[in-house]
């Protein structure tokens, strides 16, 4: 009686032994399938979503429709959160209210053309510069409308919030500044003739020649703007991996690929690897 209660004892035990053994030989299928494919924090995205704020449409910056987002912008963040475990979760958010959003937690960051200032360093911290910019006048074609010496007395339309607005304040001296929610709208007025000019970043004015038609940059003003990715100002463990992810997608020459797709050009040297 004993050797057999012995027996059945130890074919138990030989049986958790091989549960154990095979759970641990299958763990590592587990948790590739779980996980997409996707990578770790050295790189590959698929980790914890990274909540992020955005203002679309703003071309060829960010673009599209909810779950295919696009844009240049949009796939610099993608190509950050591949360098740090994160994969990049957009949300459409008014350019008005982005950096007081991100500032009380509504997402983690905000990647949206966003200029660095002095103004809105007193809300929100931002990543090393990933973007110089410059404005444009946008006119109708044979408007005959020039700089912004052609402005003055004119009505002149910007989107609400961007330093191209605040551009139009110090220096157009316009009839009438108008705010529009979108810069597509502001444009968009320009066509439609409610509006003379538009003050708004090189590159969409650019974007609204070759894809809109109709239009015209009469100007393009120097200002020796940069973006930045904005970020709550106590969220300094995220800001010191999106300035490292960043780092390392300009030094492997990802960012230079992402830069010429949507600007048809190479990047300044700052921003070559």
């Amino acid at each position: 009686m004993r050797k057999s209660r012995l027996t059945a004892l130890l074919a138990v035990l030989l049986l958790a032994l091989a549960a154990v053994a095979a759970v641990g030989c299958g763990g590592g299928s587990d948790t590739t399938g779980t996980s997409g494919g996707g990578g770790s924090a050295e790189g590959g995205g698929g980790g914890e979503p990274l909540s992020v704020g955005s203002d679309i449409p703003y071309p060829p910056f960010e673009q599209g429709k909810p779950g295919e987002y696009t844009g240049f912008d949009i796939e610099l963040m993608e190509a950050i959160g591949e360098k740090i475990g994160r994969t990049p979760e957009f949300q459409d958010t008014s350019f008005e209210t982005i950096f007081r959003d991100v500032a009380q937690g509504k997402f983690e960051a905000v990647i949206s053309a966003a200029t660095i200032t002095e103004e809105r360093e007193k809300e929100v911290a931002f990543s090393d510069p990933y973007y110089l910019s410059e404005q444009a006048i946008l006119v109708k074609e044979g408007s005959g409308v020039g700089g912004l010496e052609d402005l003055e007395g004119k009505t002149v339309a910007a989107q609400q919030g961007t330093t191209g607005l605040e551009l139009g304040k110090e220096k157009a001296n316009a009839g009438e500044l108008r705010p529009y929610p979108e810069g597509p709208d502001a444009i968009n007025a320009l066509k439609a003739g409610t509006v003379e000019a538009v003050i708004i970043d090189q590159p969409v004015a650019q974007n609204a020649v070759e894809e809109e038609g109709g239009v015209e940059i009469s100007e393009s003003v120097p200002t020796e703007e940069s973006y930045g990715i904005a970020l709550a100002k106590d969220n300094t463990e995220l800001l010191k991996e999106i300035n490292k992810g960043l780092a390392e997608v300009i030094s492997d020459g990802t960012y230079k690929t992402i830069y010429e797709k949507w600007f048809h050009k190479e990047p300044p040297k700052e921003f070559l690897g």
